[in-house]
């Protein structure tokens, strides 16, 4: 992301917003899109779903972080949908609120194609990554991603499966040899990091 102080402050302002609970929909695959959120509280899910049903998730939003905004500034469908994975507040930005912002705050439309251009690389990390690296390999690097500051990562094994494109039982087990070797310790829906260095051993 280009500058995300700089868009959390844009954004906080806006006064039209969304508050939904732990599963509910913000946007469905395959929508028109006449609006993006600002995620203002809360967790969301970014996740794109196969002909057969199948979910892939494509990343974790935390407060602070903008969803569906692609789609808005092509004017194409939705390729992917968003949920909420705890409690959450949304501002609404459509087209009119867009053009208002961008009017009073004329750096905005370079930092959001920074934003575009940092999306664009992480997803095609993620592609490589799918592709190339091994189950260890991928859970390590979806973890460290997604590490906060007291280097703890809030996911639950389906969401690491999800964003990693292997079994939930092989995320359990690779998550328990990860355990037995020292390099994190795991609660319920958190994972804490106890050795970093070596879990960053894995992904090099």
């Amino acid at each position: 992301m280009k500058n995300p102080t700089y868009i959390k402050e844009v954004f906080e302002n806006v006064k039209y917003t969304r508050k939904l609970t732990k599963g509910d929909i913000i946007y469905h695959q395959g929508d028109s899109a006449s609006s993006f959120y600002y995620l203002k509280k809360g967790r969301a899910r970014v996740f794109m779903t196969s002909p057969d049903g199948a979910e892939h998730t494509l990343s974790t939003a935390r407060a602070g972080e903008i969803l569906g905004e692609a789609a808005f500034f092509d004017k194409i469908p939705r390729i992917s949908s968003a949920s909420a994975l705890s409690n959450i507040e949304v501002a609404v930005i459509n087209e009119e609120t867009f053009i208002t912002l961008t009017r009073e705050y004329p750096q905005l439309a370079l930092e959001l194609l920074g934003l575009q251009a940092a999306r664009v690389l992480e997803l095609s990390a993620q592609l490589d990554a799918m592709t190339f690296l091994k189950a260890d390999e991928r859970i390590a690097k979806e973890i460290l991603k997604n590490l906060n500051d007291k280097n703890e990562v809030c996911l639950t094994h389906e969401e690491i499966a999800g964003a990693t494109g292997v079994t939930r039982v092989t995320v359990s087990k690779i998550l328990r040899t990860f355990r037995e070797k020292g390099i994190l310790q795991t609660e319920y829906g958190k994972i804490i990091i106890t050795d970093i260095n070596l879990l960053k051993s894995l992904v090099n």
